[in-house]
């Protein structure tokens, strides 16, 4: 596996902002979009082994925990390893995925007690398969990455297929946060737009910025 960091903090995004957490930052993406903070810097990936990664996370033993989080990059391009892997945590797993690889899904799908799942614009076809495996999990949450000058029938393919599957499943639009090539962030009328737009179709819609960048920690 190629890892680019295991590290101690909390979880900045979605519905359990706030909770601390061990992150393993998988290496590398399948996608590359404009605003990612953790582009792929080969420099900094390291070659990591399953007892590597136990041995890294041991030190945070006597810390509070939440949960794992599986993050990066794109964990689900590491399946194979992920289903050997997961068990061996010593807390709940929580899985941060861009939701277009459903064929890696299938595999570890049941390792994983948390998910947040992305809806990228140009992948319908691979979120609604996502959504169709994760429908009914009480753990899964959809996150909308919202961008200055967004397409509104982005947010209106989301809303309509997230409804078709559960109606009830948590919806986070996390207004971007300028980085890289992105330098604007939506505008206040632009956020009560989207979240308008998605409310009509679902019944638990929420904005959560990435709170993580404001107290400064990874």
């Amino acid at each position: 596996m190629f890892i680019k960091d295991i590290f101690y903090s909390f979880q900045g995004e979605g519905p359990f902002v706030g909770y601390p957490q061990v992150f393993i930052r998988f290496y590398g993406c399948n996608i590359h979009c404009a605003y990612c903070d953790e582009p792929d810097f080969s420099k900094d990936k390291k070659k990591y082994s399953i007892p590597d990664v136990l041995s890294a996370i041991s030190r945070f033993k006597n810390k509070p925990l939440h949960s794992i989080s599986i993050t990066g990059g794109e964990p689900l391009m590491y399946a194979d390893a992920l289903e050997e892997l997961v068990p061996q945590l010593p807390a709940p797993a929580y899985l941060e995925t861009n939701g277009t690889l459903p064929h890696k899904l299938k595999s570890v799908k049941s390792l994983f007690a948390f998910f947040s799942v992305d809806y990228k614009p140009g992948y319908h076809t691979e979120f609604a398969s996502f959504i169709a495996e994760l429908q009914n999990h009480p753990g899964c949450f959809v996150k909308f990455i919202l961008l200055h000058k967004f397409d509104p029938k982005d947010l209106h393919n989301a809303g309509q297929l997230v409804q078709q599957f559960n109606p009830n499943m948590p919806f986070i639009i996390q207004p971007v946060t300028p980085f890289a090539g992105i330098t604007e962030k939506p505008t206040p009328s632009e956020i009560e737009s989207a979240h308008a737009i998605v409310s009509t179709y679902l019944s638990d819609v929420r904005v959560i910025g990435q709170t993580h960048k404001l107290i400064a920690v990874k």
